[in-house]
C-alpha cells in the first residue's frame, strides 16, 4: 500500500505564495525585462534556485523571536531566505531525493498507486496551464496535513473521507495522532478549563484560543517534512548549500523540529547551554548515542498512544508511553542512597531531585490582552533556579518530592476574551517538571569530606537561591503574597532547615 503517500508533497508549494510575489512574475528566464515563459510546472520552478531568487528576492531571512524576550531564538534553527524555504535542490529536481522517492512524481517503485503530482496533495491548477505565479498558486493547499485541507479529495472523492492528506495512506497513525497533544493542544486548553470552570468545545473561547495561543499547533508535515510554522516554516537547511528539499523524514530532526520549538527549555538543558551547567549525561553515555529526542520519545508517545481514559489526554504526564528513568535504571534498590531517598516510606523522590542541574524557571507570565505580536506576551525574563517541593502533580503520583518549575498565570489573563478564572486558586502554578539536564553527580549528591548531607541539601538557605520551595518563594520582593500564593502553599517545604525526620 502507498506507505507514506500523502504526507508527501506536503510542503512543496506550501509557503511559496506567502512571500509577496508580483502577479506578473513569470517562472521563465529571470534575466530579461520581459521574461520568456519556459517552465510551466511546479517542479520546474521550485527546483530552480535562479527562478526562485528572481521571483522572491534575495533579501536575508528574518529571525524568529521568542515573544517579548528580545533578540533571541526560539530554538537553534537558522533564518532562511524566502526562496530557500520552498527550494527543491538539484537540476529540475533530479538530484533531490524527493523526486524519485515513494512520495515523489518520479517514483518508479512497485507501489501501484503512483505516479503522484504536486496537485494530488496541494491542489491548484494542472502543470502547463498557468502563465505566472498568481495563476500557479490559485487554489493551493498550503499544508495538506492540516485538518480539512485535503488535496487528495480531487481524485479520491467520494471514497476518501479522511481529514488530512496523510489519512489515506496512514489511517492508523492519523487516527492516533488526532489525540496527540502536539496536534490538539489539549494540555493548554485543559489548564485554562481547570481555572475557569468552563468547557472549550463549541465555545467562543476555542476560536480565541486558536487566534492567540494556537501558534504552537503542529501538523504531520511540520515535523516530518518542513520546520514548524512557529519557527518560520520552510524545508530544513542541512548545511551551507544542502537542503532537505521536501524530503519525507521518518525521524524528525532534533534541531530543525524538536528543539526548534522546545529549545528555550529542553534544548538548553540537554546541551548544557546554561552557564555553569554540563550537558545531560545521556548525550555522552554509551559514546553519546542518546542525542536525538526520539531515542527516548518514540512515535507512539508523540502521535498519541490511545491508552487515555475519557475523550483525550489533558496533560503530557498522563501519557502512559512517556519515558521514565526507571524504564532503563532498574536496580535502584542496590544503591544505599537510593534506599533512603527512593521508595522509602513518605520520602520517595523523583530522580531529578538528586540528579538535575539548575534550569530555566519562569517568574511572571502571559498577558494576552495586547493585539500586537510584540506585546502578545508579557513575560519577565526566566531565572535559573533549582527548586524541590512536595509533589503537586495529579499525574505523577508515585513521587512524594519532586523538582518544580514556576508557570504562573495572571488572574486577568483572559479578560479580553470575556473569560474569568473563578477557580484560579484551585490549580498550583509551581508545577512538576523533569529537566533534561541529568548528571550522575550534582551539588545535591556531593558532600565534602567530614560533612554529612545536612551541610548541603538539608541546610539549603531560605532564599531564591535555596533548593527547597519555601513560603518566602510565594511572596514578592516586598514581602507581599503573590496572586498564586494560596494555590501553592500546600506544596512548600518547612521554613526551618529540614532534617530526615521531616520526610516522615
Amino acid at each position: 500500500m502507498r506507505n507514506s503517500l500523502t504526507i508527501s508533497i506536503l510542503v512543496l508549494l506550501p509557503l511559496f505564495f506567502l512571500w509577496g510575489c508580483d502577479n506578473d512574475t513569470s517562472n521563465g528566464d529571470p534575466s530579461g525585462e520581459d521574461p520568456v515563459i519556459t517552465d510551466l510546472s511546479c517542479i520546474d520552478c521550485h527546483s530552480s534556485r535562479e527562478m526562485l531568487e528572481a521571483a522572491l528576492g534575495k533579501a536575508g531571512g528574518s529571525k524568529v523571536l521568542v515573544p517579548n524576550k528580545g533578540d533571541a531564538w526560539v530554538g537553534e534553527v537558522p533564518p532562511l531566505e524566502a526562496w530557500e524555504k520552498v527550494y527543491i535542490a538539484g537540476s529540475n529536481g533530479s538530484e533531490a531525493p524527493f523526486i524519485s522517492s515513494l512520495h515523489g512524481p518520479g517514483y518508479e517503485g512497485d507501489v501501484i498507486e503512483h505516479a503522484l503530482t504536486c496537485q494530488m496533495c496541494h491542489n491548484g491548477p494542472s502543470d502547463y496551464t498557468f502563465a505566472n505565479m498568481t495563476e500557479a498558486h490559485t487554489g493551493i493547499v498550503r499544508d495538506p496535513s492540516t485538518d480539512g485541507e485535503v488535496g487528495c479529495n480531487q481524485c479520491h472523492t467520494p471514497s476518501f473521507v479522511g481529514p488530512t492528506a496523510c489519512t489515506y495512506c496512514h489511517p492508523a497513525i492519523a487516527a492516533s495522532n488526532a489525540n496527540s497533544l502536539h496536534t490538539n493542544l489539549w494540555g493548554e486548553k485543559a489548564a485554562i478549563e481547570l481555572r475557569c470552570g468552563c468547557t472549550f468545545d463549541g465555545s467562543s473561547y476555542e476560536d480565541m484560543f486558536t487566534n492567540k495561543c494556537g501558534g504552537c499547533h503542529t501538523t504531520c508535515g511540520q515535523c516530518h517534512i518542513s520546520r514548524p510554522d512557529i519557527v518560520g516554516g520552510g524545508f530544513p537547511k542541512l548545511g551551507e548549500n544542502s537542503y532537505s528539499a521536501h524530503s519525507f523524514n521518518v525521524q524528525p530532526s532534533t534541531t530543525e523540529n524538536c528543539t526548534a520549538c522546545h529549545g528555550s527549555r529542553v534544548g538548553t538543558d540537554f546541551s548544557g547551554a546554561l552557564e555553569g551547567n554540563l550537558p545531560d549525561v545521556h548525550t555522552t553515555a554509551d559514546g553519546g548515542s542518546l542525542q536525538n529526542c526520539v531515542d527516548c520519545h518514540g512515535a507512539t508517545e508523540m502521535h498519541g498512544d490511545g491508552l487515555y481514559e475519557g475523550d483525550h489526554y489533558t496533560h503530557r504526564y498522563q501519557v502512559d508511553t512517556m519515558p521514565r528513568c526507571e524504564n532503563c535504571h532498574t536496580n535502584l534498590s542496590n544503591n544505599a542512597y537510593h534506599q533512603v531517598h527512593v521508595n522509602a516510606a513518605g520520602r520517595n523522590m523523583q530522580c531529578q531531585v538528586c540528579h538535575s542541574q539548575p534550569y530555566n524557571n519562569c517568574t511572571n507570565c502571559h498577558n494576552l490582552a495586547a493585539d500586537e505580536m510584540s506585546d502578545k506576551f508579557d513575560i519577565d525574563p526566566s531565572v535559573v533556579q533549582f527548586k524541590i517541593a512536595k509533589n503537586p502533580s495529579p499525574y505523577r503520583t508515585e513521587y512524594d518530592y519532586v523538582v518544580v518549575r514556576h508557570v504562573p498565570v495572571d488572574p486577568g489573563t483572559y479578560t479580553d476574551w470575556g473569560l474569568e478564572l473563578p477557580d484560579y486558586l484551585e490549580e498550583p502554578t509551581w508545577k512538576y517538571t523533569s529537566p533534561h539536564n541529568v548528571l550522575k553527580n550534582t551539588p545535591q549528591t556531593t558532600v565534602a569530606d567530614g560533612q554529612w548531607c545536612g551541610a548541603t541539601c538539608h541546610s539549603t538557605p531560605d532564599s531564591p537561591e535555596g533548593w527547597w520551595l519555601r513560603e518566602s518563594d510565594l511572596r514578592d520582593l516586598g514581602g507581599e503574597q503573590l496572586p498564586d500564593y494560596l494555590a501553592n502553599i500546600d506544596f512548600v517545604l518547612p521554613d526551618v532547615a529540614p532534617d530526615l525526620k521531616d520526610f516522615n
